[in-house]
């Protein structure tokens, strides 16, 4: 199979990838990544709340009269199963290092945009223009 990429192109995406793999962000999304892996109680927390929207959505998809207080007590139990997931330090450093390493990935997909067209890609919300050209 002939590959895609030149040769060249290969080698600068690997140096790429090595200048990623050693920036500060990369190990920390990997090791909250690991963090969160392992948070038993936090996992518990996330499998619960999955269960508990899939239970709701199941029971609104099934068109049954389950009652008031059925979709109240379901609806309530899963914004505090919510709040305690966004609460745990576990999980809030996941989502730092995360936003953190998707702003680098995006960054760079950002800069190869503006390297192959000359343009810099939107960084405003298009809905109060027409748009960008």
């Amino acid at each position: 199979m002939d590959s895609l990429l030149t040769p060249e192109m290969t080698a600068l995406t690997h140096a790429l990838g090595e200048l990623v793999k050693a920036d500060p962000r990369n190990d920390a999304i990997r090791h909250a990544i690991e963090d969160y892996e392992r948070d038993e109680e936090l996992n518990a927390l996330i499998a619960e709340y999955n269960a508990q929207q899939t239970m709701l959505s199941d029971a609104v998809r099934s068109g049954e009269d389950l009652g008031e207080d059925f979709g109240k007590t379901v609806r309530e139990r899963i914004d505090a199963l919510y709040d305690e997931i966004t609460a745990n330090p576990v999980y809030a450093e996941y989502i730092r290092a995360k936003q953190a390493f998707d702003a680098l990935t995006n960054g760079i997909m950002n800069e190869l945009q503006y390297a192959i067209t000359g343009e810099r890609p939107c960084s405003h919300d298009c809905s109060h223009c027409a748009g960008c050209h």
